[in-house]
């Protein structure tokens, strides 16, 4: 009698074991399979920004841009906000703050670093990897005289 409770309780004891062994790891499995789901990226597009290029306290003049965010689909569907505004307020500081890149004279690896900045200053302000990538539709630097100049020249100005 005594070994047929023996091997009942072995047998609810092995039961329950297997039941919660695969349960547990039924789970993170699961999990695993679905943060590797790739949903792929949505491209956002800013608006044409003019940044100011500012040098010893004076204005020098303005770069003129308008950016493409490819952000990951499966993030942006998560979150709760509206991502453009938070795009473009980290791609102005990034460039408002790039005292060592001289926007009259760009070099080949200029674009390259900015495209990374941007990125690393969105993703941080998000708290997460939402942007992948940084295009550029279009980039300008205009000076503060040829504004003038042009506002001036063609009648537009008041005294």
């Amino acid at each position: 009698m005594l070994k047929l409770i023996a091997i009942g309780v072995w047998v609810i004891l092995v039961t329950a074991g297997a039941t919660f062994a695969s349960v547990y790891l039924g789970k993170s499995s699961g999990n695993d399979s679905a943060t590797k789901v790739d949903l792929g990226t949505e491209e956002i597009v800013s608006d044409l920004t003019s940044i100011p290029v500012i040098h010893g306290g004076d204005v020098e003049g303005y770069v003129i841009l308008q950016l493409s965010f490819e952000a990951d689909k499966a993030i942006l569907e998560q979150e709760k906000v509206e991502p453009l505004p938070y795009l473009k307020d980290a791609a102005f500081r990034v460039i408002f703050t790039s005292s060592d890149i001289d926007f009259r004279h760009l070099k080949s690896g200029d674009l390259d670093r900015l495209t990374d900045m941007i990125s690393k200053e969105a993703n941080h302000r998000f708290g997460t990897d939402l942007v992948r990538q940084v295009l550029f539709q279009q980039i300008n630097y205009v000076r503060k005289e040829d504004i003038r100049t042009n506002w001036i020249g063609n009648g537009n100005a008041s005294n």
